[in-house]
């Protein structure tokens, strides 16, 4: 059986989350967390797969203020049932190499134990997000045939 997470533990995660601040998550993500963000890490190196508190605080650390200087997660809908937490909205930071401010849809997905995040998944609008981060549309008629796929 799962313990039910409560709402202000939700609220204290993403309190967390905003903040960017390393420490803060580490306080409230569990030791063998699992994190992942979906998304084409070649073009949106924030995207990926981490593993441990010590990895997802390194994240935090290092990799996300080269790439991104986050501003917001707008969430306009947060639902809280059982040990899981669903949260939709706008992420808007700015992309350090080009200055560029980048604004796209996002939704999480995580689960909890023991009040702490044991499980994050980001589904982030990743053709809207990647046009940004480059600077133009992907024109997707030019894309290779589905089973050319496994050669780019």
């Amino acid at each position: 059986m799962t313990d039910n997470v409560t709402r202000s533990v939700v609220e204290a995660f993403y309190e967390a989350y905003d903040s960017r601040d390393p420490t803060r998550i580490g306080a409230v993500v569990d030791d063998d967390v699992e994190w992942m963000v979906f998304g084409p890490a070649a073009v949106m190196q924030v995207c990926g797969q981490w593993r441990g508190k010590a990895a997802v605080i390194e994240r935090f650390t290092r990799l996300v203020p080269q790439v991104i200087d986050f501003k917001t997660f707008e969430r306009s809908y947060l639902l809280v049932d059982g040990d899981e937490s669903a949260a939709c909205g706008r992420i808007t930071s700015r992309h350090r190499a080009t200055g560029r401010i980048i604004s796209h849809r996002a939704a999480h997905f995580v689960r909890y134990r023991n009040g702490k995040v044991m499980s994050f998944r980001a589904i982030n609008d990743t053709l809207d997000a990647a046009e940004q981060y480059i600077g133009h549309r992907i024109d997707l008629n030019a894309m290779p045939a589905d089973d050319d796929l496994a050669t780019v």
